[in-house]
């Protein structure tokens, strides 16, 4: 029984679909065949609903994060222990210097060496990188004959040039490098001093700190889209990289 005024469009299936009598409405057969689909069609909804949102509360899925080399080196034994203790959640790493966008799904996660997060993604700071002069010990040793390396992205390009000009105005450097590993590579092969993040001079003991106080400072962010911050697989690496 059907309320009063509550009659399907008869019209538009081209057949009878209700029978109004003065106690109401009667469904006729294909009526009744009508509010049976239309009462299953609901239910599949609903338990479509139910299912994404239970994968989303799961710990299980794929996660895409982008980052780049010298936090990717860094990070990579949470990265391990994370999929040692979520084996049922793929992470895929993208390393690379274009940025990728999380607004449009390019990558679910991105760990990035920034001063300036994006305020539209959910982000957690996780550290920062220090540079600070480095050299290897034998040049360091003839601090006139020392060449000096920069840096040829755009990151880090400008307050490295800005600390060189500023501390050692008359240097001009004999090479580039295009990333903070790559610096790190360079200087520890002894190709010239260089600014190093901390965190990865701390690798090699046969390096020379030049100075104790830093060049300048990035700080380090965990980030994601707003939608995806309650994802249960992204709040396990999130929880993974703050326990680190």
């Amino acid at each position: 029984m059907l309320r009063p005024g509550a009659i399907p469009s008869q019209a538009h299936f081209g057949a009878r679909l209700a029978d109004r009598r003065d106690d109401g409405v009667i469904l006729t057969p294909e009526g009744e065949r009508l509010l049976e689909s239309a009462r299953r069609i609901e239910a599949e909804l609903a338990g479509l609903e139910r299912d994404i949102t239970g994968r989303d509360h799961r710990l299980t899925g794929h996660i895409k994060l982008t980052t780049v080399d010298a936090l990717a080196w860094l990070y990579m034994p949470v990265m391990a222990r994370f999929r040692a203790r979520h084996p049922q959640i793929d992470l895929a790493v993208e390393v690379g210097s274009e940025l990728r966008n999380l607004s449009r799904r390019e990558a679910e996660v991105a760990l990035r060496a920034t001063n300036s997060p994006d305020e539209h993604l959910f982000g957690r700071e996780l550290g920062k990188l220090e540079f600070y002069p480095y050299a290897r010990a034998d040049i360091a040793a003839d601090p006139e004959a020392m060449p000096w390396l920069e840096y040829g992205n755009r990151d880090c390009s400008q307050p490295s040039a800005r600390w060189l000009r500023r501390v050692h105005p008359t240097i001009r450097p004999q090479a580039s490098v295009p990333t903070p590993l790559m610096m790190y590579r360079a200087v520890d092969a002894g190709l010239g001093a260089g600014l190093v993040p901390a965190a990865l001079a701390a690798g090699s003991p046969g390096l020379v700190r030049l100075s104790d106080e830093p060049a300048f400072a990035i700080a380090i962010w965990l980030l994601t889209p707003m939608e995806l911050r309650q994802t249960a697989r992204i709040r396990a690496l999130f929880e993974a990289f703050a326990s680190a």
